[in-house]
């Protein structure tokens, strides 16, 4: 019965935090775009890199 009387997201939002929260994911797409950028230079001079922790390291040796 209480969930009736809350407000939604979209009721309760107001311009300025709309503007905030798009702000704020076009910053997060600008980083991951820019450590895309960087894990490419560094497999450019180095080779293949492991990317997530976990990882398969079979068959996988560090290239100098």
């Amino acid at each position: 019965m209480m969930n009736d009387m809350m407000p939604t997201i979209q009721e309760t939002i107001t311009p300025d935090i709309e503007a905030q929260l798009e702000h704020e994911e076009w910053g997060r797409g600008e980083r991951e775009r820019e450590q895309r950028e960087h894990w490419d230079a560094l497999e450019a001079q180095h080779g293949p890199l492991h990317r997530h922790p976990y990882a398969s390291y079979k068959g996988m040796v560090w290239k100098d």
